[in-house]
């Protein structure tokens, strides 16, 4: 049999040949087994299908048998019918066309084979919960209607906090906070007075934390602190949150403050002054740890840093660093003079309190 999915004549050729037929009733039967009904001779004897049989056999394309007949008539040929139709005829349905009969206008009643886009289709190809098609700019312009305003679907990512969660008001406070008197009477110093036979000259009160100084934010713009200009507006917004946006004085810098800031307008630099006595300064800055090629003068060296640290804590004021780097990266000259902060995800609210108390009681004790 024909290994390509279909019935042909060839087919019925071979098995006529393989089981050679009694009779034209067996043979019959084998056509319509084969789907072959249509193309078996009704008047030739027997011995003429046999041999038609015997001289197709070694042909698997042959396309009609050829039958005499006794009275010596003229040979009829059966015309070949193309595959399609034969599939037709053996699985006929409703809604498919009679392939059997040749198509109007053809000359001289050859059947045409059945192109498979004339075919009904057997399947949906409608898509299923799909947009609906879209009119084409062409189509809107030669309606007359305005062309769709651009849209983009790209949403901007949120900032993740380089802390924790949970933690960073607290560090931030910690950082922004100083110690200043309440109106709480300290009795373990009143006692330790007393004892020791000092003269009171003044009640000692207890000492809390509070943001009523307020804080100096430096926001370094230089090519280190490029990747991370976003955690510097976080930080803007979270200082101004605690310590109040009216006493947050927010300055920007390239290299080191010294070599001068910009408040408002980008094109005019200030000279840089220290806050009052008691007033945080907090850094955002690296220190001129990293220096990507090519910056040249853009990023300040350790000595220039040393200055301006040292220029800082000369007129009261203490120094806390918020940095993408550990503090041991750090001279352990900056590390005496200089609370630093880690935007990490392991500082604690600890951490901060224990560095910014360090720098405070240096300042104190010097």
């Amino acid at each position: 049999m024909s290994g390509r999915g279909e019935l042909f004549l060839g087919d019925l050729v071979r098995a006529m040949a393989e089981l050679k037929p009694a009779d034209l009733a067996t043979l019959a039967a084998m056509a319509a087994l084969l789907g072959q009904s249509g193309r078996v001779p009704t008047a030739a004897p027997q011995s003429h299908a046999v041999r038609a049989a015997g001289r197709g056999r070694g042909s698997a394309d042959a396309r009609a048998v050829r039958t005499e007949p006794v009275s010596g008539a003229p040979l009829r040929r059966t015309p070949a019918r193309p595959p399609l139709a034969v599939a037709a005829e053996r699985a006929p349905r409703a809604d498919r066309p009679d392939l059997s009969e040749p198509p109007e206008g053809e000359h001289g009643g050859a059947e045409r084979a059945v192109l498979l886009a004339n075919r009904p289709v057997d399947f949906s190809l409608t898509a299923i919960g799909g947009p609906a098609p879209q009119a084409t700019v062409a189509d809107e312009v030669a309606s007359g209607a305005e062309l769709p305003a651009r849209r983009t679907n790209a949403t901007p990512l949120s900032h993740e906090s380089p802390w924790k969660g949970d933690w960073a008001r607290g560090i931030m406070f910690a950082v922004a906070a100083t110690p200043v008197a309440s109106r709480e009477l300290d009795q373990r110093a009143l006692l330790r007075g007393v004892a020791g036979g000092q003269a009171l000259r003044a009640v000692p009160r207890r000492r809390r934390f509070s943001t009523r100084r307020g804080a100096q934010l430096l926001l370094d713009h230089g090519p280190g602190m490029a990747p991370f200009r976003d955690d510097g507006v976080w930080l803007r917004d979270l200082v101004g949150s605690i310590a109040g946006r009216d006493r947050v004085e927010v300055l920007r810098f390239r290299g080191a403050p010294g070599r001068g800031v910009v408040r408002q307008d980008p094109l005019t630099i200030d000279p840089y002054r220290p806050p009052p006595p008691g007033t945080p300064v907090i850094l955002f800055s690296d220190l001129g740890r990293m220096r990507p090629p090519f910056a040249g003068r853009g990023v300040a060296g350790p000595q220039e840093w040393r200055a301006f640290v040292h220029a800082v804590a000369h007129s009261g004021c203490p120094v806390i660093c918020l940095t993408p780097y550990e503090s041991a990266d750090y001279p352990a000259v900056l590390r005496k003079k200089v609370a630093f902060v880690p935007l990490d995800r392991r500082v604690s609210l600890r951490h901060a309190r224990e560095a910014t108390a360090r720098v405070r009681g240096w300042l104190e004790s010097s």
